[in-house]
This record gives C-alpha cells, structure tokens and sequence, in this order.
C-alpha cells in the first residue's frame, strides 16, 4: 500500500482534454469538474440535477438520468459532437443507500417479499454503462483515453446498508475486469485506454448524513478526493489502480491485494490469470476479428 503526494503539476495533462463527469452538479462529482476546469480541460457535466450558477464557466451541463441508457448515449453524443473527442470520464454519479436486503417485507398473507433492488440502477447498472459508452468513443480515437470508476471504501470493506456496498463491491470487481479484458484487444486495434477505480471514505456530500461526524467519523472535504481523481484521470501510468482516499489522504492499493494473493498461495495468480487470458482471447476477440 503506497501513500500518493498529490502535486498540481501532476494535473497539466488536463490542458486542453475533454472531460465527462456524471454526477457532477455537486459533491466529488463538481469539485474534480472545477479541478479540471482549473487546469484548462473542456468539461462537460451530466446530472439529473442543473449546476450551481457558481459552478465554472468553462463546463458545460447536460441533464442526465444515468437509469436510463437513451439519456446516458445522448450524454456521450452531445459531448463528442461539440468537442470531437472524448479523453476522459469520470463514471461517478451515485444515491445514498436506502435498502437493507436483511429487512424483510411481508404481504398481507406474510410471505417473503423479494427485496427492493432499485438503488442498483443508479449505483452500479448506470455506472458501468457510463463506462461501457466511455469505451465505445474512446475505441474510436487512436489517443484512447482514461475512465474513473467511483466506488467506494463500502466497496473494499463490509458495510452495514447492503444495497449500497453490494453496488460498490460490484464496480470494484467490474473495474478490474474490464482492465483485463482490455489487454486481450489485438494490438492494432488497441488504443491506449486506461480504467481505475476511486474508493473515498466518508466525505462531506449530500450523501453522507451529518450525523457521521457526530459519531466519530473522519469526514474529508470533496476537493481532496477530486484531486485522486485527477489524478488517476491524467497520470498515464495509472491503469487497473485503486486509490482509497480516507481523511484527506490517499493510498494506491491494488499492488497490495495482488502481493496478498502471491504471500497467501503463490501459485493462484500466474495460474488463474493463465487460464482466464486465455479465455478471454477465444471467447471475446475470435480469429475471424483479425481479418
């Protein structure tokens, strides 16, 4: 686990780069829009809520309902047609947990009811069609380009409200895999696009109660967590990361679950991934692509 010092410098690959960010009218979602804006990107925000007049006069807003895919495709369309290209996207947008799948519901006769799943259209389905739409544009353009999977410390460690750290560890795992099916793109077909995955721990948002910190927990403020996710938006080494960003600091952890895997049983990574690239090569890219 390394510790990141995060330096402005760090962000003048912004210049001039396009930028999408989901859930961006407020929250982690505004400040990485002002970050990027700050640092001469073109930006453009998609929320189903408008920005705040303050908000930077440089980015542009485009209402968005990431439930729906005919809202997110007009998003990305919007976005490419007034600027070309599209260089990175912040898959961010997000609810605050409302369901515990352990609270059963029963009807009138008292039978088990199926739990409520609806916060998963917004949590995990919407991100992970952000991200399957960043890559269809981004495929088409040989500069590639650079996506951020918001998840969330509920991602890496249990949580109580289930619906939201079951959508979290899901975009973690998604993340990662989709960084490993990218190796498997022939290489004439393969532009140079990165995937990471952003875990924050408690930040002061809209979707974390004020009552937290009352409780004890470390609140940090948006801007520190927008600056990991600058970071992992420009820096071009970074690919298949996870940065956790807990009281105004931020640890790249990807490395140690790896090393954890290796101490424990040596043998699982270099056989199971063995076994899974060669899976992804017949099973997703077949011969007859290579023609």
């Amino acid at each position: 686990m390394t510790e990141l010092t995060i330096q402005d410098q760090q962000f003048a690959g912004f210049k001039d780069s396009v930028v999408l960010i989901t859930g961006g009218s407020s929250g982690i979602g505004l400040a990485t829009a002002q970050l990027a804006e700050k640092h001469g990107a073109k930006v453009v925000v998609g929320d189903i809520n408008p920005l705040p007049t303050d908000a930077g006069k440089d980015i542009l807003y485009v209402p968005l309902d990431v439930t729906s895919w005919d809202s997110q495709s007009n998003f990305f369309k919007k976005s490419y047609e007034k600027h070309g290209r599209i260089d990175h996207v912040f898959a961010n947008a997000g609810q605050a947990p409302k369901f515990n799948f352990l609270d059963e519901v029963l009807n009138e006769s008292g039978e088990l009811q199926e739990p409520n799943y609806d916060s998963f259209a917004i949590n995990q389905r919407g991100i992970m069609n952000t991200t399957i739409l960043a890559l269809h544009y981004m495929k088409k353009q040989p500069s590639g380009g650079s996506i951020v999977v918001a998840s969330s410390i509920a991602g890496i460690i249990g949580f109580p409200e289930l619906d939201y750290s079951v959508a979290k560890h899901a975009l973690f795992g998604f993340a990662r895999a989709v960084a490993h099916n990218l190796r498997a793109i022939p290489a004439h077909r393969n532009p140079a696009i990165r995937i990471n995955t952003l875990a924050p721990s408690w930040t002061v948002t809209n979707m974390v109660p004020a009552a937290l910190a009352q409780l004890g927990a470390n609140m940090q403020e948006p801007d520190v967590v927008a600056r990991a996710a600058g970071l992992l938006l420009v820096d071009s080494a970074r690919h298949n990361q996870v940065v956790l960003v807990h009281g105004g600091r931020s640890w790249e952890l990807s490395g140690a679950f790896d090393r954890a895997v290796e101490d424990s049983v040596p043998l699982i990574k270099p056989e199971v991934l063995g076994v899974f690239g060669e899976m992804r090569d017949w099973a997703t890219y077949d011969k007859k692509e290579e023609k």
